[in-house]
């Protein structure tokens, strides 16, 4: 697989780590078996692509992608238009899920991919998921910046429900040896300066 960041992803010294955090990952995927996740999340992003409907990769597998690697058992995709997403995929290989209108089921691995609404909110936090704009059946997977607002903003609205998106920041963080100026948004600042200032306890 191709693993495409999302634009303002890289520089010369973080391409070496991405290609490393992406060779990781799919280590992990073949150990624990869940290469099927990869595969029918790729599946999924052709359809997309089809129909001209953009995308970001985020949850679980952008966070193994960006040098955490957690076992998952499914993918998140935002789309601009839930509704017709899912009716997109429901047409080409997946199926609906009973008593869930944002997540499709892949037929074939049984691997459940959950759609998420870009430039919407699905928590109180201070955040809207981001709005993709490219097309690709590659995964579009969330900047690191974009990745660690979201899951912060989360933590925020939902607390101890969502200790698992605070856990991952707190590993994201520890991986990629962030600063405590990177470049997270402005709403989400004070609670990543929280986790950085634990995680570099001074005196």
């Amino acid at each position: 697989m191709k693993r495409v960041a999302s634009p303002g992803a890289t520089t010369k010294l973080s391409m070496k780590t991405f290609l490393q955090f992406h060779e990781q990952a799919e280590l992990l995927r073949e150990s624990s078996g869940s290469t099927n996740i990869e595969k029918t999340l790729l599946k999924a992003l052709k359809v997309l692509k089809l129909f001209n409907i953009p995308h970001y990769v985020c949850g679980g597998f952008a966070v193994q992608e960006h040098g955490y690697p957690r076992f998952t058992v499914d993918a998140d995709i935002i789309v601009p238009d839930v509704d017709l997403a899912r009716a997109k995929l429901c047409m080409n290989g997946f199926k609906e899920n009973p008593g869930s209108k944002m997540t499709v089921t892949d037929r074939e691995t049984k691997v459940e991919i959950d759609l998420l609404p870009g430039g919407a909110k699905l928590d109180p936090g201070p955040l809207s998921l981001p709005m993709p704009t490219q097309v690709s059946d590659q995964p579009q997977v969330l900047t690191l910046e974009r990745l660690i607002s979201s899951k912060l903003s989360t933590y925020i609205g939902r607390g101890i429900d969502r200790a698992q998106d605070y856990a991952d920041v707190v590993k994201l963080t520890q991986a990629n040896h962030l600063p405590r100026d990177f470049g997270v948004d402005p709403k989400v600042r004070d609670l990543y300066h929280k986790i950085w200032d634990e995680l570099h306890p001074t005196g």
